[in-house]
């Protein structure tokens, strides 16, 4: 699991919000937003890259950025992550899908060469749930058939915190990606924050060869 601090509640700006929104059967919200990703594309082309992991990588690189994507509730208390990691499915064989658990790296050539053979190993297996040892990650999926307009997102439980991505086809240069956040860490600037660097990530993709900068955008 990766490294975390405790968000002391007493000094915690946001403290009436979390606990406001703890309340909630379900506090949790979807959004769905088309993003610019002809970049991205030509940046995969030209380099004879996954296009599926460059962008698996900006999204995860994204969501790294953003100090409250990285909070989460551990034993009924709010924390903030260092790093997350994603978990995404890959499509095997039976048509159907295995897990993989993908760990954070601050460039991108580091998690290529990290992920890509996960990936290649998760096709030959059977299909199946990774067990789930923490909540230092976000769920990512990948819908490359179907350029939507918004997805619901599966709920693990009422109240959780990790939050769950999808990405669709690329169409007329854009690609929709909806988002499933909890309103305890989430509101509209944070997410407005977050699209933002992906937007950047995405029109930027050379810079995903740098290493990643401590602050965001």
């Amino acid at each position: 699991m990766n490294p975390y601090r405790e968000i002391d509640l007493r000094h915690w700006p946001r403290r009436e919000l979390y606990e406001f929104y703890r309340k909630f059967d379900s506090p949790c919200f979807n959004i769905s937003v088309r993003v610019d990703a002809e970049p991205i594309y030509a940046f995969a082309k030209a380099r004879k890259e996954s296009f599926f992991l460059l962008c698996l990588y900006a999204l995860l690189r994204a969501a790294n950025a953003v100090p409250q994507v990285r909070q989460r509730i551990e034993n009924g208390r709010p924390v903030e992550y260092e790093r997350i990691a994603v978990m995404t499915p890959i499509m095997t064989k039976s048509e159907m899908f295995r897990q993989i658990w993908c760990e954070y790296t601050p460039d991108l050539t580091s998690f290529v060469e990290m992920t890509a053979a996960l990936i290649e190993k998760a096709k030959q297996a059977d299909p199946g749930p990774m067990p789930i040892h923490g909540q230092d990650f976000i769920c990512a999926s990948c819908l490359p058939w179907l350029h939507f307009d918004s997805v619901t997102q599966a709920d693990y439980e009422f109240a959780q915190s990790v939050p769950i991505l999808a990405w669709g086809k690329l169409e007329n240069g854009k690609i929709p990606i909806s988002v499933k956040f909890s309103h305890c860490f989430m509101d509209g600037l944070f997410v407005a924050r977050f699209f933002e660097q992906i937007q950047h990530n995405f029109c930027k993709p050379d810079g995903l060869l740098n290493k990643a900068e401590d602050t965001p955008i």
